[in-house]
């Protein structure tokens, strides 16, 4: 790891921005923040912090305080994410058609069984799984503590109840009330919640943790973020934008315009559609997902339409859309909100 550049540095050029070697950052609040690296925007005005918290709602807590110290720029954080037992469960248990795997349960089952002679066996059916969960550990700088906070914090939200008291008769049963809970967990959920960008690595493939390490090749390092749906937090295509507020139920004209503005006033640069390329206005762009069943126009209100629904359920779990959380609570919070109050520096 010591001798290949960091991730971070092919990262921040994927997003426009400078690479800041750092490990920590200091807020207003006078407390230091743990961080994996900086990234400036100077062309966008922009602050990334790549955080090294385990918690998402303390890493979205660093937003503020450092933003505080810097009342001229727009502050956004990332939250790499090494673990994730939910992945690596499904990778594991499920079949091509999402189910669990009964047989290979099963097997693994009868394999433990054999004990400490099975051991050749048992790693012939774990191996690919476990590499799934080592793998992105052993490529990442996050710190020890941070990937077994992720740990417990994953493992601490099964109904362990339902696992130990329910209607089990066997360990079998208690095994794969276990595994369905597991492979139901949306690990990102926390930090689109909070409104931050979660980097899930462990989606990353061994060309990919090849690539970022490079330092090298710049586009593809951005179709690759693209592809996993982080580009498009810090560079928001406007029809996916109005799409996502719209599906949140902010379906007023005023609304959608005061998330627009509330975006790029925080720091995501909105960018050319992707759903409806040619569209050029906001009002050609309704138009068009109007006629192609993504949203349903009324008097005065737009409502999610079929295809709408249908695209919204293949990223509303994916890492851009921490950015429709916070917009729409934002927003929700108050309807007749003053942007410029909202807006404006600290005192």
């Amino acid at each position: 790891m010591d001798d290949k550049p960091p991730i971070w540095e092919s990262f921040s050029k994927a997003l426009g921005a400078e690479y800041r070697p750092a490990k920590e950052i200091q807020g207003a609040s006078g407390l230091t923040h743990e961080v994996q690296a900086i990234a400036v925007d100077d062309k966008g005005n922009r602050v990334i912090l790549i955080s090294a918290d385990p918690n998402p709602r303390t890493a979205a807590l660093m937003r503020v305080d450092v933003q505080a110290t810097l009342p001229t720029a727009k502050v956004l954080v990332a939250r790499p994410l090494a673990v994730d037992l939910a992945f690596a469960a499904r990778f594991m248990f499920n079949t091509d058609t999402g189910e669990l795997d009964l047989p290979k349960v099963m097997q693994i089952g009868a394999v433990m069984a054999k004990g400490d002679s099975a051991q050749e066996e048992m790693k012939e059916l774990l191996g690919p799984g476990m590499n799934s969960i080592f793998g992105p550990i052993q490529q990442s700088d996050l710190p020890l503590k941070t990937h077994f906070m992720n740990a417990i914090e994953q493992a601490a939200s099964l109904d362990w109840r339902a696992i130990f008291e329910g209607n089990h008769g066997a360990a079998l049963d208690m095994t794969l009330e276990a595994l369905n809970q597991l492979r139901s967990i949306d690990n990102l959920a926390g930090d689109r919640k909070q409104g931050i960008c979660p980097i899930p690595t462990y989606e990353f493939t061994e060309g990919d943790w090849d690539l970022f390490h490079s330092g090298k090749h710049i586009d593809e390092v951005q179709e690759r973020l693209k592809s996993l749906n982080i580009f498009q937090y810090f560079f928001p295509p406007a029809d996916n934008l109005a799409l996502g507020l719209i599906d949140k139920g902010l379906s007023g004209g005023d609304q959608l315009r005061a998330g627009f503005d509330l975006a790029e006033a925080q720091g995501h640069l909105i960018s050319r559609n992707t759903i409806v390329p040619d569209a050029a206005s906001m009002t050609d762009t309704i138009d068009e997902l109007q006629a192609r069943g993504f949203v349903v126009t009324g008097e005065t209100e737009i409502a999610i339409g079929p295809e709408g629904t249908t695209f919204r359920q293949t990223i509303s779990h994916r890492p851009a859309e921490g950015l429709i959380e916070r917009l729409s609570k934002i927003i929700s919070f108050k309807v007749d909100l003053n942007l410029k109050d909202l807006l404006k520096p600290p005192s």
